[in-house]
């Protein structure tokens, strides 16, 4: 194995070194600053020359050991990990982009993202333009290189829509923007955008990384030259990520791989079962044949995720009793972990959003949106057919 590359199952477990010896589980350096012998050793420290850990807001061995198995899975040569999906957004985007640039989005992104984009951003300078995301790539290259940063997420969340990674690539190039996703729904086990030329690569490690429902947490990967502005500004911002969750989320990592292999399966057969139902008016999942970017998807994933989105033949009550009669489907926001959830993102992750925006991005009072877990698939099946006999 010593001159082959290790396939993404082994680096979730043991990254790309092989412990030789030591604790079989990374410790947990469970403190907020570091002691040196001298002044001269401290301030090499600070200075960067010896890489030693100085202060946990910067760095912290525990966290910097989940940074490396992150990268390893990506393919990147460094990753930040932050306190949340939304401290490595704002970090990378504050690391990067500076008052009186542009940045360019599609439009169906996390409320949370989008809040971040309308509210805060504006405030410090900061312009954001949304496009469709069909339209992102054309938009992108007639820009005139008008953008310092493109931002997109694929799969979407909630629809689940698909957007064709290298061809975002090429045109960021060509106008010299940085291009950065948000890859939450697809875990680096389904997609690793890096490899196709993404410049940053983000995602809520709260979800899929982490997968038990029990840590917030969020990354950002890319090169070293892209990663020291991003930790420049995550030092500042102080979205610092305790080193304890760092050990729960190397734990979580280390069944991903199997995780997702299970995710993967039981939505897909969901989705197929659901899709022949009439009282179901669409179902959004890129592994199915229908999905109009089903062939985009197809070439750039290697699975389609345990994310699916229905619309139902109803209104926003009768939608609201369809989740509430749902028995091991959990009533609950976020996404990725062993346990299956659902809820109606006009009432949680996009809620406070104007209407025509949900609109223009496929929201509907009737869209649920179904984090399916681990579980037994046909039980979760009966569960979402006898949520619709008691609503729909």
């Amino acid at each position: 194995m010593r001159n082959k590359e290790r396939h993404p199952s082994t680096l979730c477990v043991q990254g790309k070194h092989t412990l030789k010896s030591g604790p079989a589980v990374v410790p947990i350096a469970q403190t907020s600053t570091f002691v040196f012998e001298n002044q001269q050793q401290m301030l090499d420290s600070v200075q960067g020359k010896s890489g030693e850990h100085v202060y946990t807001r910067w760095s912290n061995p525990t966290t910097k050991s989940v940074e490396e198995k992150i990268s390893a899975l990506e393919g990147t040569e460094d990753t930040h990990v932050l306190a949340s999906g939304m401290a490595a957004i704002s970090s990378a985007v504050m690391g990067h982009v500076k008052g009186g640039e542009r940045i360019l989005s599609s439009d169906s992104i996390y409320g949370g993202t989008v809040q971040l984009f309308n509210k805060i951003l504006p405030q410090n300078g900061i312009q954001v333009d949304y496009v469709d995301t069909d339209q992102l790539v054309d938009r992108l290259t007639d820009s005139s290189d008008a953008y310092k940063l493109c931002f997109f997420e694929t799969p979407t969340n909630p629809t689940l829509k698909i957007i064709d990674i290298k061809k975002v690539v090429d045109a960021a190039r060509a106008t010299g923007t940085i291009s950065m996703i948000d890859s939450t729904f697809g875990s680096p086990i389904n997609q690793r955008p890096h490899m196709l030329g993404i410049d940053l690569v983000m995602h809520s490690a709260t979800k899929y990384l982490g997968g038990h429902s029990d840590i917030i947490a969020g990354t950002i990967s890319g090169s070293n030259e892209m990663m020291a502005n991003v930790r420049s500004a995550a030092k500042l911002l102080g979205g610092t990520m305790d080193p304890f969750a760092s050990f729960l989320l190397d734990r979580g990592i280390k069944t991903l791989s199997v995780r997702m292999e299970r995710h993967n399966f039981n939505a897909k057969y969901l989705a197929e079962k659901l899709e022949k139902d009439s009282r179901i008016r669409k179902v959004h999942y890129p592994g199915l044949s229908s999905h109009q970017h089903y062939d985009v998807a197809r070439k750039q994933m290697d699975g389609f995720g345990g994310m699916l989105s229905i619309e139902l033949e109803s209104d926003l009550a009768g939608t609201s009793k369809f989740v509430d009669s749902l028995d091991l489907f959990l009533n609950a926001v976020s996404l990725g972990g062993v346990e299956s959830l659902a809820s109606i993102p006009a009432l949680t992750t996009h809620y406070g959003i104007d209407e025509k925006v949900l609109r223009e991005m496929d929201i509907a009072e009737s869209t649920v949106r179904l984090s399916v877990g681990i579980e037994e698939p046909s039980d979760l099946l009966q569960d979402l057919l006898s949520a619709l006999d008691d609503t729909v």
